[in-house]
């Protein structure tokens, strides 16, 4: 058996499960309140076989928050991502942070909670690098640090075109419009997408989508690199009349999500992920996001 299956849970996290013959893995692993589904699921479509690895594309609590629980159900899994990731994990409040954003998920998503966990089981076993391969038998999974969403953001060719671009380079929502995702640095951000533009991958995987038919992909870099171009030059003209971050985020929330967005995404979940964001285009200066533009 080699395939891949999207086998996410709940809202507001991916999951994918990578059959590779000899062994399996899981890209990312969604959000602490709906691990019990995701775990239903991996157990069907392995038939009790064995999970072996998680390779997570950066720590964030909505890609991490199972590792716990499957950790739980296959003590032998091993967790793959890197190395600032793995210090990451290691740090008591971003672990706190971790567990208490698990929470505040569960409740804007409409879910009771989330079950106790170790929180020794939610690390980094394996740190992997640009570069790394990792060999599944009929699927091999490349591994490249395309930065910018996080420090620790990785992205996953597999099999030489099938891509899993990180959050870096922004996500789709499903009327089609893309939006960016960077928080630690826009620059980054775009270097990133270059980089995966590079690959020339046959299909993509949307961070918080899914696969793209072939329509999308086709101008799916270049809309990616406008999202990040609209959204610097926005934050920054705003700040310049006076702004802060807060009223910034709300007239941003106005002009650039559609009714679409607004469904998938609650509004508390949406200033989780842009206040960030906004806060990252204030920080970093102008010259270096100018210059690769």
């Amino acid at each position: 058996m080699d395939k891949i299956l999207e086998i996410t849970s709940g809202k507001g996290g991916n999951a994918y499960l990578l059959a590779g013959g000899k062994q399996n893995a899981l890209i990312d692993c969604g959000m602490a309140y709906c691990a019990q589904e995701l775990i239903g699921k991996v157990r069907q479509a392995l038939n009790d076989g064995s999970l072996d690895f998680i390779v997570i594309s950066h720590s964030h609590y909505d890609h991490v928050g199972a590792i716990p629980y499957i950790k739980e159900c296959w003590p032998e899994c091993k967790v793959l991502g890197a190395e600032y990731a793995q210090k990451v994990l290691n740090i008591a409040t971003a672990l706190k942070a971790i567990r208490d954003l698990g929470e505040q998920a569960a409740s804007i998503y409409g879910a009771k909670g989330i079950f106790p966990y170790d929180d020794s089981l939610l690390k980094v076993d394996q740190v992997i690098r640009e570069g790394d391969i990792l060999d599944l038998g009929n699927m091999r999974i490349q591994v490249m640090e395309t930065p910018g969403h996080t420090k620790c953001s990785l992205s996953f060719l597999v099999n030489d075109d099938i891509l899993f671009p990180s959050e870096s380079t922004g996500y789709m929502s499903k009327s089609g419009r893309v939006y960016p995702a960077f928080i630690t640095s826009g620059s980054e951000a775009l270097k990133s997408i270059q980089r995966c533009r590079e690959m020339h991958p046959r299909v993509i995987y949307s961070p918080h989508y899914g696969l793209l038919n072939e329509s999308d992909t086709q101008n799916y870099w270049e809309n990616c690199e406008e999202a990040v171009l609209k959204t610097v030059e926005f934050v920054r003209r705003l700040a310049a009349q006076g702004m802060d971050e807060a009223a910034i985020l709300i007239e941003y929330e106005k002009k650039f999500r559609d009714g679409q967005s607004r469904l998938e995404q609650p509004f508390e979940a949406f200033r989780l992920n842009n206040a960030p964001m906004i806060k990252g285009v204030l920080r970093e200066g102008c010259e270096e996001t100018r210059v690769i533009r």
